[in-house]
């Protein structure tokens, strides 16, 4: 049934689910491991904040807030894989998006949510260059996975509707390098993920 949170202690509790929503992409194709909303948010709002510096254009606290709220509705929704997403009219899927963050933000400063609706919207610089960072750390992503020696994965590289196509020099500088080590790099055994320093 659906509700919208009734205090900030309720929204931080469930905001602790976020760490356990898989980034779905990852997941269908074999990384049992992968990467979390909760970790996606992290890299991206450092990428954001490295990156924004160098953005005349880009007020960086305010694309570092935005970052912070882009998947808030995944607490609910999930990360939606592509091929569910085929099936489902874009206003419908936003609609649902939308409800959700409203409900899961209820009682924070309505400022979480217009950050939220900006982000959607698309419509500033801020919102258009924390939407090509995202796509950018997705590609990132993927290059270390790659490098842990998970396979199947090529066919990120093979769509370039996940690259992220901006006209923001310092993304698509970091991109092109990102390709070009993707391209020259030799096919050795693939180093294998580091080990977690907090296992024996």
């Amino acid at each position: 049934m659906r509700h919208a949170n009734a205090s900030l202690l309720d929204l931080l509790l469930e905001l602790q689910t976020l760490d356990r929503v898989p980034r779905s992409g990852y997941f269908l194709r074999g990384i049992s491991d992968c990467e979390s909303v909760s970790e996606h948010t992290f890299h991206l709002a450092l990428l954001v904040w490295f990156l924004a510096g160098d953005e005349p254009a880009v007020d960086r606290a305010h694309a570092v807030e935005l970052a912070l709220m882009h998947d808030l509705a995944e607490l609910r929704i999930g990360d939606l894989p592509r091929t569910a997403t085929t099936y489902l009219p874009a206003d419908v899927k936003h609609a649902a998006e939308r409800r959700a963050a409203a409900d899961i933000l209820a009682p924070a400063d309505p400022k979480a949510t217009a950050l939220y609706e900006e982000y959607e919207d698309g419509a500033t610089a801020e919102a258009r260059f924390v939407r090509a960072c995202d796509k950018l750390q997705l590609m990132i992503k993927v290059t270390v996975y790659e490098s842990w020696g998970h396979r199947g994965l090529a066919e990120f590289w093979g769509n370039p509707a996940n690259f992220p196509q901006s006209d923001f020099n310092s993304i698509q500088k970091l991109f092109r390098s990102l390709q070009e080590r993707a391209t020259t790099s030799t096919a050795p055994p693939a180093s294998p993920a580091p080990p977690s320093p907090f296992t024996a």
